[in-house]
């Protein structure tokens, strides 16, 4: 898999550099990989991403369902790109959705939707199976982590291009722009048993990754082992 040229993209891995990209627009954080700013709710913005194939040609995407986050998608069909899936986190980030799932399909050239088998969608979309063995999703590296999220089924993506990347979605919330902090903590507690087992997910994950994009906040760079044990300790502590 490629692998990061660190002086090639250290411009793009800022705070800044995000806060001062325009929403509605992809953005390269790393190679082949992209952050999109979508709709803000209570003062903070969604973000969901992409991932480019190395054939230069497909692209999966990440959470991007809401109206902001439309023109870019449907941008990318009309350049040429194949769409191979759009991946959906959790239930809660359809509460964002600019359409039923039938529509943002169609939207992403029909590209199919990856959801968990027990989500919660008021939709009869038919979707597939987001844990389960799948040659694209093999295709982008991708490993799915099945964890109990703040609102139920969720789970947390990751892919081994560029050393390890993990996208959390809503299991896991980056500090704030206007912070100088850079750490990870979990959703606000919305069940006291989905946080438990949250937590329990979070202390038993020992997979290594170099870059964590969560849904909202900052995301981490070029986190070496300790920056990812740190990370991990404060999303496990119950």
């Amino acid at each position: 898999m490629k692998t990061v040229d660190k002086m090639e993209v250290l411009h793009s891995q800022t705070p800044e550099f995000i806060e001062q990209g325009e929403t509605g627009k992809f953005l390269k954080l790393i190679p082949d990989t992209f952050i999109i700013k979508g709709d803000e709710v209570d003062g903070t913005f969604n973000q969901a991403y992409a991932i480019r194939h190395l054939n230069r040609r497909d692209m999966l995407l990440i959470d991007t369902v809401e109206a902001s986050t439309k023109s870019a998608v449907k941008k990318l069909v009309e350049e040429g790109y194949n769409i191979k899936g759009i991946l959906i986190t959790c239930d809660g980030i359809l509460k964002t959705a600019y359409a039923d799932l039938a529509t943002i399909s169609k939207d992403a050239g029909d590209a199919p939707i990856y959801a968990h088998p027990r989500n919660n969608f008021k939709d009869s979309f038919k979707t597939k199976d987001l844990t389960a063995k799948d040659k694209t999703l093999d295709a982008f590296g991708i490993n799915i982590f099945d964890l109990p999220g703040s609102e139920g089924a969720s789970v947390v993506v990751y892919s081994d291009i560029n050393d390890g990347m993990l996208f959390p979605g809503e299991d896991a919330v980056g500090s704030a722009y206007d912070s100088e902090l850079n750490s990870f903590s979990r959703p606000e507690k919305k069940n006291e048993n989905n946080d438990y087992g949250l937590a329990e997910s979070w202390a038993a994950f020992d997979t290594p990754f170099t870059y964590l994009f969560p849904r909202k906040g900052k995301p981490g760079f070029n986190l070496e082992e300790g920056h990812q044990i740190d990370i991990l300790n404060s999303l496990g502590k119950s």
